[in-house]
């Protein structure tokens, strides 16, 4: 419900228009008063959404009123009711802050139930978010050497603007005004002063505070005089008439308002500024603290790399040693303990040509084990066909050797290139088989195998699988307690290959990996 406030003190005029209401204007609550100031006093107790105002009353007229309600800061729009002749004063009210004016006597007063919805939701929409503040009491200093005037002014304000508190002085108070022992918001300079004296005072104004709204009330209709004040910083120039004080009111009340724009505006600018240069700082200071972290974490991230890439070498080193060492074992069984126990068969098989006896026989026997124990180890430390003849004859001889250990059955499909690999690749491929194939015997449970090594322009590829037990591999990796599986891993990645595991429990195991042949094919003849 729209509530609307009409002040009309023709009675008449007021019943068309409750009338129109009571027609056209069903959400709206229509009251009405009679005079100026039983319209003051409604809208000092406020609940009004739109205020028709008539121009002409008995005791206050509309723009006094009007003036009131814009010292009090009302945000209530009010919209002016105007009758025949009364153009001058509408304009003169549209200029002081009404947001409509409509004319009795035309078409448009019979819409005015439309034209109020259409003000209220206009004016709704702008005070969204909007918070009330309460109007303050305003300090106006009104100079003027002739008392008459000043009396005549304070009067004026007192019963319809008393919410500018004015001050009459003598143009002596000027010296308290601009040395700050008198602390006031505006300034008027009244009809009595003569033109010179009065753009004197102007000067001394503005050369002490260029903000200080000041206007002038003259006597004198003269348009040099005028020119001279506006340029001096005078906020209105208004002629000495019967309604001078009324504009007085209004002209005060927009400097003032116009004046605490411009300090908010000064003040907001400052704290901007103040904010965009403690920003700035903060964004430098930041700026400072990434840089010198991504210093920091370049520093960790090359010294890391340098890290990581002499773990590599020292693992590379240490593989390559463990290789040294078993091919040294190996050519020290083959070369020494084997030739020895080759002798000792030997010695034995001529001492029992000469004197057959059972303990010679048993001996016979335990060293032929001996032998095959030893050719064994040989070959599991380092085969030497790895060495001589290449990666083919070793995974051949290895897969024989492990078909006749575990009685599981290998399926050997080897796809190599003539030439030889070389030397780390072979050593990897070879180490990956055998400790494929020991894991197959270890836990899979498997009857067959099988080894598949093939290899094209440009990558080696190397798979163990068979059709065991199986088990869960993402489980198994995650727990880092596999040693056999860590050092596999190791191993192939040491060589530059990427090995993949593929298990699940009662779906056997494959162990596929990929090692990457260069353009050269890194061969050896």
């Amino acid at each position: 419900m729209t509530r609307v406030l009409y002040a009309e003190d023709d009675p008449e005029v007021a019943g068309m228009v409750q009338l129109y209401f009571g027609r056209f204007g069903r959400d709206t609550n229509l009251e009405v008063v009679d005079t100026g100031r039983r319209c003051l006093d409604a809208m000092q107790r406020g609940g009004y959404d739109v205020l028709l105002l008539d121009l002409l009353m008995p005791d206050l007229n509309g723009l006094q009123v009007l003036g009131e309600l814009t010292a009090r800061r009302d945000p209530t729009p009010v919209i002016m009711v105007s009758g025949q002749g009364q153009l001058e004063l509408a304009v003169r009210a549209l200029r002081a802050g009404a947001v409509d004016c409509i004319d009795k006597s035309s078409a448009d007063f019979r819409r005015i139930p439309e034209i109020v919805q259409r003000v209220h939701q206009r004016h709704s929409r702008r005070l969204v978010g909007t918070p009330s503040i309460a109007p303050p009491t305003r300090r106006v200093l009104f100079i003027d050497p002739e008392p008459r005037e000043r009396e005549s002014a304070v009067s004026f304000f007192a019963a319809h603007a008393p919410r500018l508190q004015l001050l009459p002085e003598t143009v002596e108070a000027l010296d308290r005004v601009l040395c700050g022992e008198l602390k006031v918001d505006a300034v008027v300079l009244g009809p009595q002063f003569e033109p010179e004296a009065m753009l004197d005072a102007l000067r001394h104004l503005r050369a002490t505070d260029e903000d200080m709204p000041v206007l002038v009330i003259s006597a004198f209709d003269d348009a040099e005089t005028t020119i001279a004040a506006f340029k001096l910083g005078a906020q209105d120039y208004l002629m000495r008439g019967p309604e001078c004080l009324t504009e007085l009111s209004f002209s005060l009340n927009n400097a003032l308002k116009q004046a605490d724009t411009d300090r908010t505006n000064a003040r907001l600018t400052s704290e901007l500024a103040e904010l965009n240069r403690s920003l700035a700082e903060q964004v430098a200071a930041r700026t400072r603290e990434l840089q010198q972290e991504v210093v920091v974490r370049r520093a960790a991230e090359k010294q890391a790399g340098d890290n990581a890439a002499r773990l590599q070498a020292l693992s590379t080193r240490l593989l390559c040693v463990q290789e040294d060492e078993r091919r040294a074992l190996a050519q020290e069984l083959h070369d020494q303990i084997g030739q020895l126990l080759t002798g000792l068969r030997f010695q034995l098989e001529a001492a029992r040509a000469a004197a057959p006896s059972p303990p010679l026989h048993d001996a016979l026997s335990l060293t032929g084990d001996l032998l095959k124990s030893v050719r064994a180890l040989t070959l599991q430390l380092r085969p030497r066909l790895l060495d001589d003849l290449g990666l083919r004859p070793a995974l051949e001889s290895q897969a024989k050797v492990f078909q006749g250990q575990t009685g599981i059955a290998i399926e050997l499909e080897l796809s190599l290139p003539p030439a030889r690999l070389s030397t780390e690749l072979e050593t990897a491929v070879f180490r990956m088989v055998q400790e494929a194939l020991t894991n197959v015997a270890r836990h899979s449970g498997a009857t067959r195998a099988a080894v598949t090594v093939t290899a094209d322009e440009t990558a080696l590829q190397v798979e163990v699988s068979d059709r065991g037990r199986g088990f869960d591999a993402d489980t198994a990796l995650a727990r880092h307690d596999s040693l056999g599986l860590a050092g596999l891993f190791e191993r192939v990645r040491l060589a530059g290959g990427r090995l993949n595991i593929f298990s699940q429990p009662g779906q056997g195991t494959r162990l596929h990996a990929e090692f990457p042949l260069p353009s050269n094919g890194t061969i050896h003849a």
